[in-house]
């Protein structure tokens, strides 16, 4: 087993092992943070994705910014890519996709990646220099490298989630900024 798949295995072990009740907790602290950040307050069009697991919970986060007038753009898996498309409503818009993800339904009204201004990336992993280890497919290591470098990627995640070191390729997008619901990590040159 690869040294990424074993670190997969195993933080995802840790985020799976809270409680549905702590998960709840520990996401509403982490939007929160993020609600007052200036990414958040400055954004008009948010890239989203629907929490799988026990990944944070993003509804949070699109529920309030569907309230505070944002547009919000979810991801669905089509032919090996995501495409993009804005949602209004999760109840009504969205349905069991890929890989068993809630993903906008047939119908949405597309998106464009240049419309996006602010976008909220998944993964298992991070660590303290802003790199991330998705789950595998590279969809979001695909999506990213298109975004214009002017878009700030933020990772709203456990603190569990966060080690010292991943192992990273050349190709590898950092993020802008991780979010916990105890803190902030925000690189040097990013301050």
């Amino acid at each position: 087993m690869s040294l990424k798949k074993k670190l997969r295995k195993k933080i995802q072990g840790k985020r799976d092992s809270l409680s549905a009740q702590a998960r709840r907790q520990k996401s509403m602290l982490a939007a929160e943070r993020f609600f007052q950040t200036p990414y958040y307050k400055e954004s008009r069009t948010i890239l989203c994705y629907y929490p799988f697991r026990s990944e944070i919970d993003t509804t949070i986060i699109i529920e309030k910014a569907l309230k505070d007038n944002r547009r919000v753009i979810l991801p669905r898996v089509e032919q090996k890519s995501l495409k993009l498309y804005y949602v209004q409503d999760l109840e009504s818009q969205l349905k069991i996709g890929s890989y068993g993800i809630m993903e906008p339904a047939q119908g949405s009204k597309p998106a464009r990646l240049d419309e996006i201004d602010l976008a909220l990336v998944p993964g298992v992993a991070f660590d303290r220099g802003l790199n991330r280890l998705g789950y595998g497919g590279g969809f979001y290591d695909r999506l990213l490298c298109n975004l214009s470098p002017e878009v700030k990627k933020v990772v709203l995640c456990f603190e569990v989630q966060v080690v010292d070191k991943l192992p990273t390729l050349e190709h590898d997008i950092e993020v802008d900024i991780i979010i916990t619901e105890s803190e902030e990590i925000i690189g040097p040159a990013k301050k």
